[in-house]
């Protein structure tokens, strides 16, 4: 293990146990659920999947640090008795594997969800929405891929036994989230506007919380902090060719602020069954060396009726291993959902 990878193994491991923080997509508006439970089921259509394959710091890895996320949402009318309300659920299910096949790292989670959505207006479409989020989080680490101090053989490689005390290197936690969601929905445009609190028990992820008696010298109390996420989108028609998709949304998580802002662009092409779509958007963090912009990814994406297919690259401002080729990391997204007929307004799309 060279100096590098060491560096880098260590921020995984800050990643994965000591900080417990979340995972990050720079395509967020692509899995909304993520983001907000209240969004499951907030679109027009009776259904929706998402997959998004995430890959970085390739150039410094022989295998790159991996997230994958999938799932979908359905949305179901409310009726009382036999008598459309104009509200709807929304239920979905989600999966998200984050893993770091160099040292067989991983985070499983397997989330179910379900909203409300109440309708308001009749004029311009309005609705307000409630979402929950319950999970399991497991978390595993194969020891046989680790080396330490007391296994150096003073010559040329790591093969002497060690007198680590290693934990139960598999558990699983409980997670619950919950959220708010406001839209309206105008002739030409849709508003999005909500409010999504996640890690509401604070799932504790210390490897030696699982022994007991705990030993005296390990600290058991890492915790995956509460999270607060705040969002903004808008979907404006700007004329019958030209779509514009400003996005906003705010994190903040213990002592770390994130800000995500930016804006996709789609032109429609004549058939109006396909379109292409161009975007770019910053990413700026606060933490303990003050606020920074920590990347710039453009976008482009294809939609092929109910198909948007995105592929983004993160071109990063700040490099900790002073790679010519930065962190290396693509982000590509799949969206697939069924639409009803609309002809009284805009039909907007994640």
């Amino acid at each position: 293990m060279n100096i590098k990878q060491l560096g880098l193994l260590l921020c995984v491991c800050h990643c994965f146990i000591l900080s417990a923080q979340d995972e990050h997509f720079s395509q967020f508006y692509a899995i909304p659920m993520h983001m907000n439970p209240a969004l499951t089921g907030a679109y027009e259509g009776t259904y929706r999947m998402n997959l998004v394959y995430r890959s970085q710091w390739g150039n410094t890895f022989n295998t790159p640090y991996r997230t994958i996320a999938a799932g979908g949402d359905t949305r179901i009318p409310v009726k009382i008795q036999k008598r459309s309300t104009g509200d709807h659920i929304g239920i979905g299910l989600f999966f998200i594997n984050d893993e770091v096949s160099e040292f067989q790292a991983s985070a499983n989670k397997l989330s179910a969800y379900g909203a409300y959505h109440k309708k308001l207006g009749k004029k311009n479409t309005s609705f307000i929405g409630a979402g929950i989020k319950l999970g399991i989080i497991q978390r595993n680490i194969n020891y046989g891929n680790l080396n330490f101090q007391d296994q150096f053989n003073q010559v040329d490689g790591f093969d002497l036994p060690s007198n680590e005390l290693f934990p139960p290197n598999n558990f699983g936690r409980i997670d619950v989230s919950t959220g708010i969601n406001y839209s309206i929905q105008l002739p030409k445009s849709t508003y999005y506007v909500g409010v999504g609190y996640h890690h509401i028990t604070n799932p504790t992820f210390s490897y030696f919380s699982l022994i007991d008696p705990p030993p005296s010298d390990a600290d058991i109390s890492q915790v995956l902090e509460s999270k607060l996420s705040v969002h903004l989108s808008i979907d404006k028609k700007l004329n019958y060719d030209w779509i514009f998709q400003p996005r906003i949304v705010y994190q903040m998580q213990g002592i770390h602020n994130q800000i995500d802002l930016g804006s996709n662009i789609e032109y429609i092409f004549d058939t109006r069954n396909s379109a292409i779509v161009f975007g770019l958007w910053a990413t700026g963090l606060s933490d303990l060396d003050g606020f920074h912009i920590e990347n710039i990814t453009p976008l482009i994406g294809l939609r092929q009726k109910q198909f948007i297919l995105g592929l983004s690259y993160d071109v990063h401002l700040r490099d900790t291993f002073d790679s010519v080729f930065g962190y290396n990391t693509f982000e590509l997204s799949l969206r697939f959902s069924g639409v009803h007929e609309n002809s009284n307004g805009f039909c907007p799309t994640f």
